[in-house]
């Protein structure tokens, strides 16, 4: 299959930004041995059209990141294992799905509204951001000057409906009442101009929230400026003169790329639970460090656990540092997802695990993921998958598509997700030079890196853009069209327009079955099958395929000793 014959597919498309926006691309620095790999690659169906009702290449984009981890992990599993060289094909279809995953997850028949799941995670919600009211402060409202702002009220709205004069809770609203809890944050923001709600929001209270900006206006602004030529991820070899370091004995019941590194993850929400599920997919060992003082996104979490271990620590406490510090002794990888500057306060940053890595002679790679990049005036603020998406300008072109004059977030956590799997590339690459020439690592990613190379793939063509309008006539979504709303009705239109006789996107056999580990014994969960979004096939014809699988099911956070036993 020759994918560059297939115009309009989104095959023909991954193909090309796998080629030209990746592999060539020279700020990414892949290494030759990873872009002459290009013609082992295939996408399949190769004549599936996009489906997703969003101007931008969300499928093909995913696709083409996606055999970009088969291309690293095919090129580790040869080196380590000799295997011969391994072809990579990658399931559109199966990809596609991959922004909903963690809102596909079933327990027991039951999905993540259910309310029985719901209180199984009530104890993490420490800011109570669930309730309907409360909720509601994430949202886009029109301010006092007609600009559209993105309020965020994060894990915990308290010093949000502060700002706003608000109270904190109203127990007599529920869901239902969406709509008066909406007339009720619109007319507290529509007393305010938007410039002062960004500085009172980011720079008073430090919270998350943004101006909804064009993409030209955003390129426009310092900050935009600044970051305007950041590429999609950045490697740092911080200290060259360490020795190469070999990958962990192979383990003949564990051929897996990754298989005996250690990851330790520092992350919560969508973005960099993604870099380190990848990491686990492929055989890392993940260890997640969790705290019983910071709030989780309960809705989420049961999907964003599987392939992980989890421990509790206080890393403000003597005895949280002193068991982090012997973590780090002998992890492989950092993934700090914290805001910037948090863990260098705590006294774990960069300078410290790098001295680390030093006194023990083997590089580290440490990755840190954040909203708005490293460089420029917003580089400190606080951000989300949201904000990254209104502030780049990503949500005025899903509006404007739509034939809105007004901003609409993007139908799904796209850039969370995505800037997850650009993470796992960066950081197998990052390996394998560790492994090849030795040093030490830094990376650098986030979700505005994300949306401005995601922007720069361009937009579809006319053409492409009026079928998919055709095949999703009742979508109708608003500004003010909230992000758990976006989803169900994605969701929604996207059934109406895959059903059974067109190729339903939702079919059952893209779904997997897996125990989890959240205190009932033999309990299972039903989810999106992560192993079928790329598979490996030897060219040599012997029985050595890559197989990728996860080695641990979702685990209750805290469930684990602070240890790199792999005993779970």
């Amino acid at each position: 299959m020759n994918p560059k014959s297939q115009y309009g597919s989104v095959a023909t498309e991954a193909y090309r930004i796998l080629d030209t926006k990746l592999l060539h691309n020279k700020s990414l620095q892949i290494p030759a041995s990873i872009v002459d790999r290009l013609s082992t690659v295939s996408f399949t169906p190769a004549d599936t059209p996009p489906i997703i009702p969003t101007p931008c290449k969300i499928s093909e984009s995913a696709s083409a990141l996606w055999a970009l981890v088969g291309l690293f992990s095919a090129k580790i599993y040869e080196d380590r294992y000799g295997a011969g060289s391994q072809k990579v094909e990658v399931d559109v279809h199966q990809v596609t799905l991959f922004p909903f995953s963690a809102f596909l997850l079933e327990i027991g028949g039951k999905g993540m509204w259910d309310i029985s799941l719901r209180d199984r995670t009530r104890h993490m919600d420490l800011g109570n951001f669930m309730e309907p009211y409360r909720a509601l402060a994430t949202n886009v409202y029109k301010a006092r000057d007609g600009r559209f702002y993105h309020l965020h009220g994060g894990l915990n709205q308290t010093a949000i409906l502060d700002m706003l004069g608000l109270p904190q809770t109203r127990p007599d609203l529920s869901a239902k009442d969406a709509v008066i809890i909406k007339e009720i944050y619109a007319k507290a923001i529509a007393q305010h101009d938007s410039r002062w709600l960004d500085l009172e929001a980011n720079e008073f209270w430090r919270q998350a929230g943004t101006i909804c900006y064009t993409a030209e206006e955003f390129r426009q602004t310092p900050h935009g400026n600044a970051s305007a030529n950041s590429p999609l991820y950045e490697i740092y070899n911080v200290q060259e003169d360490l020795p190469a370091t070999a990958w962990p004995p192979a383990q003949a019941h564990k051929k897996k790329p990754l298989t005996g590194i250690k990851v330790l993850d520092l992350t919560r929400v969508i973005a960099g639970p993604t870099i380190s599920k990848t990491l686990a997919l492929l055989g890392a060992d993940v260890l997640r460090i969790s705290s019983k003082t910071v709030p989780e996104p309960s809705s989420i979490i049961f999907d964003m656990q599987i392939g992980k271990r989890d421990t509790s620590l206080n890393l403000k406490s003597k005895e949280g540092k002193l068991a982090f510090r012997t973590l780090v002794e002998e992890a492989d990888v950092i993934i700090d997802g914290y805001r910037p500057g948090a863990l260098e306060r705590m006294g774990f940053g960069r300078k410290w695990v790098h001295e680390m890595a030093r006194r023990r002679g083997k590089g580290i790679v440490y990755a840190r993921e954040n909203c708005y990049g490293w460089v420029g005036e917003w580089s400190h603020r606080s951000g989300w998958q949201q904000i990254s998406d209104c502030v780049t300008g990503v949500s005025w072109e899903q509006g404007k598509f739509l034939g809105l004059d007004e901003p609409v977030v993007p139908l799904l956590p796209n850039s969370d997700y995505q800037t997850g799997v650009v993470g796992a590339v960066a950081i197998l690459q990052a390996l394998v030079q560790r492994a090849e020439t030795g040093g030490d690592y830094n990376v650098d990613l986030s979700l505005n890196q994300f949306n401005l190379w995601y922007l720069g793939l361009g937009l579809h063509d006319a053409h492409t853009g009026l079928q998919l309008l055709d095949k999703h006539p009742n979508f109708k979504p608003r500004h003010d069209s909230e992000v758990f709303l976006l989803l169900d009705m994605t969701r929604r239109t996207c059934t109406e327009a895959t059903g059974t006789e067109k190729g339903d996107l939702f079919d059952p056999d893209r779904w997997t079955n897996g125990e989890i580990n959240w205190g009932i014994v033999g309990e299972k969960a039903r989810y999106l099958d992560w192993t079928r979004f790329m598979t490996f096939q030897s060219a040599s014809g012997e029985d050595d395929d890559l197989i990728l699988s996860f080695d641990h099911g979702s685990c209750l956070p805290g469930s684990h000793e602070p240890t790199w036993s792999t005993v779970s």
